[in-house]
């Protein structure tokens, strides 16, 4: 199975870290929530900083058919 990403919509709270450390991959919808616009905008080494600095832990790698909050 392969992965995607997921961010909890509940949880994020607008920052825009993601934003910043993989700009290609993540953007911030009308509410200011991270939303992911290309799983491979960017690659692996950046969306893994986008992931660590996420400041409430909102964004997770889920296998393809696992529940996500995005």
């Amino acid at each position: 199975m392969s992965e995607h990403l997921t961010i909890d919509r509940d949880r994020c709270m607008g920052s825009g870290q993601c934003t910043f450390y993989a700009p290609n991959t993540f953007d911030l919808d009308d509410l200011s929530i991270a939303i992911v616009t290309d799983e491979d905008g960017d690659d692996a080494g950046k969306i893994q900083m986008a992931i660590d600095v996420c400041p409430t832990r909102s964004i997770a790698r889920a296998l393809a058919g696992q529940g996500g909050a995005e």
